[in-house]
């Protein structure tokens, strides 16, 4: 069913505030395979360095797509790119605060696609701005685009400077669970194959924390304030212990990536890009 524009930009989202406790990004972190090197920086209360993908677990908010119409069975996490202007701080009082920044018409019977924008703020200065692409099956043929779009960034057509290929824990959609996104399909193996996959998959944020953090490692000497952005499109699903495979292609002040299963040689990320200061 198309989506109805009008009910979607009306749709009047109000401020949340608060703050993250440390437990929840150490949690996030581990998630994203944080200390399994001897690293303490992003799992130890002492000290704590908030992995910058974390910022979109306070950004998480589905809450608004039913009273704007769009049917949560129907939307699928297309990308995210996060900007992280400051570094975010546990116990920090924090407002978090939404738009819809645009909506993209495919066509009518076609997607449709919602640029979700949210932006942390601290004392009124932005830290941290999310825009995530939604992908709303068959809500196209709604009159025409609007707004602004999602920017398609593209994978180099050569050779990868490096790759990696890194371990998913098993266990992770259980645990990751526990920050706020209970979608059973990530716990549930019947909610999955109807959803048309073998069994659970990875949350989409999870498998795109586990490139940051590695890249950090990479790339940054696991410097959290010298990433400023970070983005990826989700192109396939991860399932829980299966390896990643990430190409790199290194630039002045940018990194490109991209991520298979290493198991189905199937994509899980592309378009990635993540700069650097």
């Amino acid at each position: 069913m198309a989506l109805d524009p009008d009910k979607i930009f009306d749709h009047r989202f109000s401020d949340r505030s608060g703050s993250f406790p440390a437990r929840d990004a150490i949690l996030y972190a581990l998630c994203c395979g944080a200390g399994q090197d001897g690293d303490l920086r992003f799992v130890h209360e002492d000290g704590l360095t908030v992995l910058p993908s974390f910022g979109q677990n306070l950004c998480f908010d589905d809450s608004w797509m039913e009273p704007s119409g769009v049917a949560l069975a129907t939307v699928v996490h297309g990308g995210l790119d996060l900007r992280m202007h400051r570094p975010l701080t546990p116990g920090a009082a924090l407002t978090v605060r939404q738009r819809i920044a645009g909506l993209t018409d495919k066509g009518e019977g076609r997607p449709a696609l919602i640029l979700h924008q949210t932006d942390v703020l601290e004392q009124g200065e932005v830290l941290f701005t999310s825009l995530s692409n939604l992908f709303v099956m068959g809500g196209g043929g709604f009159g025409g685009s609007q707004g602004d779009t999602f920017e398609m960034i593209r994978t180099p057509d050569r050779a990868p400077d490096r790759t990696s290929v890194l371990a998913t824990r098993p266990d992770s959609p259980l645990l990751f669970r526990l920050l706020g996104d209970q979608n059973p399909l990530h716990v549930r193996p019947e909610v999955a194959q109807a959803a048309g996959f073998a069994g659970p998959i990875l949350h989409g944020a999870n498998t795109f924390g586990i490139v940051c953090h590695t890249l950090l490692a990479l790339f940054c000497g696991s410097d959290a304030a010298r990433l400023t952005r970070f983005a990826a499109r989700f192109s396939g699903p991860l399932y829980p212990g299966e390896r990643l495979a990430v190409s790199w292609w290194l630039g002045e002040g940018r990194v490109q990536f991209a991520a298979r299963s290493v198991e189905r040689d199937s994509p899980v990320l592309d378009g990635g890009l993540a700069e650097t200061r």
